[in-house]
């Protein structure tokens, strides 16, 4: 998902009637629903991106695995995807295809709707008659491939996507961050990187190319949350950075946004940015930013910035942008499940005085870092093996409503199993037993709290078995991360037994040479083997990141909400400097039970 929350964010504000964005699709509750009726009553899971294109908005619609169209009547349905979590279907109907996470899209001058399959480490296409293909990648993770076609490539973890009028397409990865190029011949190769190896333009060590858009001349704009920048790539291949956070470049607006995660330029050549973490909407123009969508800024707050003090919007976590053709811009509401969409012209009046652009200058390196890079909640795979198998997917099923009142019947799924617990690795195994060398098992299972953060609370509980609880904590994958990279962390807590404990606090301190970064989501697995998304909890870093507090009331199999599993995903990030190794010295603390060891394996320049 894309869920990246920041320790000291202020919480977004829930969409209510006083909102100004208008809903495109969603209901604004997480799940899935509402394929062949109207978008506005359809629920949607985390959505990652939004496109325009054949007259429709396309939306890539993350958690649930799919790709979901609205057209010109506002009806919507899922165009690619079957709601599991795989690789399958090329050649056929998108729409039986399997998907791993789609974060981004990009329509084609032929109508073709190009795919970030992330977590399948590709780029996959559905062309007009609705067949699915990989145009990029084979599968496996990785950078090779390089002047060869772009199929047999590796792509490492695919989080953006443009396509310029010439038919290029760029790609935006953030496993190892870089822009890569597939030209009309298929041809691959990557044009900005960390180091400007093989002839690549370096952007600098703190780069995450996260959002993509070309405009009618050809230029490429990049949005890098973790430089906190957007950069501007020339048709002569120099890399400009166009805004960024005080002292900035030279000719470069300055703006103290959190993380710049997505961008569009409309048809007059104004720049729309995405402030993830700040829960905002900017508009560049003139040589000025000024707040278009999200909390006010007060005066001052950024050179060269207008404080839009009417223009109060709420978006959650803005994660992607489009124009379209009715002249709106197209805002991804990620944590309010919704896309949204806001006037491009007439909206607010114009600043006064504004201070003219001037070429920015070539970049030199980075703008400095803070907030991480906007990953849309993978589930932290490292293995290099493309998976292949239909059936080889343990995923659960679409998102239902965490909200529903009726107790969902077992069903089988398509593996024949109806444990909706374990989530296979890419070894095609679940957590990995202990070792000699590692004798303090994961697991932790039928032992009594020792005076957690809370207690059963309201006249649904029982205050006894609530506490007395016997619960299964254990980490679902290891994670292995290059040194100054980011990715993320499952904890799995489920049980047998009523457990509702009311607000609680877990603790968490990350293994070594990780920290984590203020990314907190959780999601509750249902018996019949879907997922829903769980209300956001507080979440706090410490110690420089070596510790997170997390606080949330978790109900699992009570009456309406008869989850049995909820996993909770956090976002850690490797030091630059960190010693390559595998680290075992993590803990988890559910609700003041004992504690569980997260482990994590930091890696070499040399593997990949």
């Amino acid at each position: 998902m894309t869920a990246k929350a920041s320790a000291d964010e202020r919480a977004p504000v829930p969409p209510d009637g006083q909102d100004p964005l208008v809903t495109v699709a969603g209901n604004g509750t997480a799940g899935f629903r509402g394929d062949g009726g109207p978008a506005l009553e359809a629920q949607l899971a985390f959505p990652a991106d939004v496109a325009v294109g054949q007259g429709c908005v396309f939306i890539a619609d993350h958690a649930n695995h799919r790709v979901r169209r609205v057209d010109g009547s506002g009806v919507l349905t899922t165009v690619a995807g079957d709601g599991l979590r795989g690789f399958a279907g090329d050649g056929a109907e998108a729409v039986r295809a399997r998907l791993g996470f789609p974060a981004a899209l990009a329509v084609d001058a032929d109508g073709g709707v190009l795919i970030a399959d992330e977590m399948n480490h590709r780029v996959r296409r559905i062309d007009s008659s609705g067949v699915i293909t990989t145009v990029a990648g084979d599968g496996c993770r990785g950078g090779d491939g390089d002047g060869g076609p772009a199929v047999r490539a590796r792509l490492d973890s695919p989080c953006a996507l443009a396509v310029d009028g010439a038919g290029t397409l760029y790609i935006g990865e953030a496993g190892t961050p870089r822009l890569r190029r597939v030209g009309g011949d298929g041809v691959i190769s990557t044009v900005v990187d960390t180091s400007g190896r093989g002839g690549a333009t370096d952007a600098g060590e703190a780069f995450l190319p996260a959002g993509l858009a070309a405009d009618a001349s050809g230029q490429l704009y990049v949005a890098d949350p973790v430089g906190r920048r957007v950069l501007l790539l020339g048709a002569d291949g120099t890399l400009r950075v166009l805004a960024g956070p005080p002292p900035g470049s030279a000719g470069a607006v300055a703006v103290d946004w959190d993380a710049p995660c997505a961008v569009a330029v409309d048809a007059q050549g104004v720049v729309h940015v995405a402030d993830m973490t700040g829960h905002r909407v900017w508009r560049l123009s003139g040589g000025v930013a000024r707040v278009v969508a999200g909390p006010a800024l007060s005066a001052g707050v950024a050179a060269g910035g207008t404080a839009e003090t009417a223009a109060d919007r709420s978006p959650a976590y803005p994660c992607g942008l489009a124009v379209d053709p009715a002249g709106r811009l197209l805002v991804v509401d990620n944590f309010h499940h919704r896309i949204t969409a806001l006037p491009l012209s007439g909206a607010l009046p114009e600043p006064t005085d504004p201070e003219p652009v001037t070429d920015p200058e070539p970049v030199a390196g980075p703008e400095g870092t803070t907030d991480p890079e906007p990953v849309t909640d993978p589930e932290g795979t490292t293995d290099p093996e493309p998976v292949t198998d239909p059936e080889g997917t343990t995923d659960p099923e679409p998102v239902t409503d965490p909200e529903g009142t009726t107790d969902p019947e077992p069903v089988t799924d398509p593996e024949g199993t109806t444990d909706p617990e374990p989530v296979t690795d890419p070894e095609g195994t679940t957590d990995p037993a202990p070792s000699d060398t590692d004798p303090d098992p994961d697991p932790v299972r039928d032992r009594e709290p020792d005076g957690g953060a809370g207690g059963a609370q309201g006249a649904d509980r029982d205050a006894a078995a609530a506490t007395a609880a016997r619960l299964l904590v254990r980490q679902e994958v290891g994670v292995e991360l290059p040194r100054g990279g980011s990715e993320l962390i499952h904890v799995r807590v489920s049980s047998a037994d009523v457990w509702a404990p009311g607000r609680v606090e877990h603790r968490f301190t990350a293994p070594t040479g990780l920290s984590f970064d203020g990314r907190v989501t959780c999601a509750y697995y249902y018996a019949d083997g879907s997922v829903a998304a769980a209300a956001e909890p507080t979440a706090a870093v410490r110690e420089g990141g070596r510790s997170l507090s997390v606080v949330d009331e978790p109900r699992l199999n009570t009456p309406g909400r008869s989850a049995a599993a909820l996993v909770y995903t956090l976002g850690v990030r490797a030091a630059t400097d960190a010693e390559p190794g595998r680290y075992t010295d993590g803990r988890a603390v559910i609700a003041g039970r004992p504690e569980v060891r997260l482990r994590a394996s930091v890696l070499g320049d040399d593997e990949d």
